[in-house]
């Protein structure tokens, strides 16, 4: 695979302060929420919009649609997952799994029958969630949410659990653990029953946030940046993984040129070739022209 150089990197809408997800509709849309609460519209001309204002505290993290086209966002504030539809009414999807409250839902993706896969990155509260940042704990959980709102947990013991993405197969969902430099791979049986985490590439050069599949099976990576002094370094770098778990650099920022600070991605555009990528810490989406065919959500079907 040939890096993309950066000058085919394009600088896709503004406005969108804090935007953390990024989701492209059936139409060629990209979508976001900003930590404002505000959700805006990127069109395929760059054209911005706000779609949308969340109640009031709500902050937006991983988003993703329903097959109606509804948005969908891990509410970090409100600890739960929440939907919002077209004409700005938002509900609840779920907050729970069992006994087990969603005490910081991140990222949340679909399989093929409507089942939800959300990532519940810590069962500590405040501060100590960041401290896992310094001193990596097990604390993370991978839930089910059921179309009629029924939540059971898949899969406990993840290392800050974050970006979440469905094997193109449908027999298997992939968790990042973001203190762990990791992805893991959690069989989806037959029986709808979890076959347990295994860890299906490792060694990466800075913090996983989100990803996204091809249809080839092999997914690409955000790397926002490197844990250090309490913070994060910027590091702005996407990586792509092979279907054996070996990655390699697809895009890489230093200097924060066109990235800054890349949290999670999505595919979409003609033939699903354009990578879409959201910047956590700049106020735009990016937007790459590729050479491979990005694996339709279950909204883009």
């Amino acid at each position: 695979m040939t890096q993309i150089a950066l000058e085919n990197v394009e600088t896709f809408g503004s406005g969108l302060v804090h935007a953390e997800g990024v989701v492209i509709d059936r139409d060629g849309n990209a979508w976001g929420g900003c930590r404002s609460g505000a959700v805006y519209m990127v069109e395929p001309d760059g054209t911005t919009r706000q779609v949308g204002q969340l109640p009031e505290k709500a902050v937006p993290n991983g988003v993703t649609m329903d097959r109606a086209g509804n948005f969908v966002y891990c509410d970090l504030r409100n600890k739960a997952v929440m939907r919002m539809t077209r004409d700005g009414t938002v509900s609840m999807v779920g907050d729970r799994a069992g006994d087990m409250l969603l005490n910081m839902p991140n990222f949340c993706s679909y399989d093929a029958e409507g089942n939800l896969y959300v990532s519940n990155s810590s069962s500590q509260r405040g501060s100590k969630v960041f401290e896992e940042f310094d001193n990596p704990a097990p604390n993370g959980t991978l839930v089910r949410i059921r179309p009629d709102g029924r939540g059971e947990i898949a899969a406990t013991g993840i290392y800050f659990a974050n970006g979440t993405a469905v094997d193109p197969n449908e027999d298997a969902v992939y968790v990042l653990e973001s203190t762990r430099n990791d992805c893991l791979r959690i069989q989806i049986n037959k029986d709808g029953t979890f076959g347990k985490p295994e860890v299906y590439a490792s060694g990466f050069p800075a913090l996983p946030d989100g990803m996204a599949f091809d249809v080839e099976r092999n997914l690409y990576i955000t790397l926002p940046g490197i844990p250090k002094d309490g913070k994060l370094s910027p590091v702005n770098r996407i990586i792509r993984v092979d279907t054996n778990g070996k990655w390699e650099t697809l895009i890489h920022d230093p200097d924060g040129t066109k990235l800054a600070f890349p949290t999670n991605c999505a595919f979409g555009g003609p033939g699903m070739q354009d990578l879409f990528i959201a910047n956590l810490e700049g106020n735009h989406f990016n937007r790459v022209r590729t050479t491979f065919r990005g694996h339709p959500l279950y909204h883009q079907r």
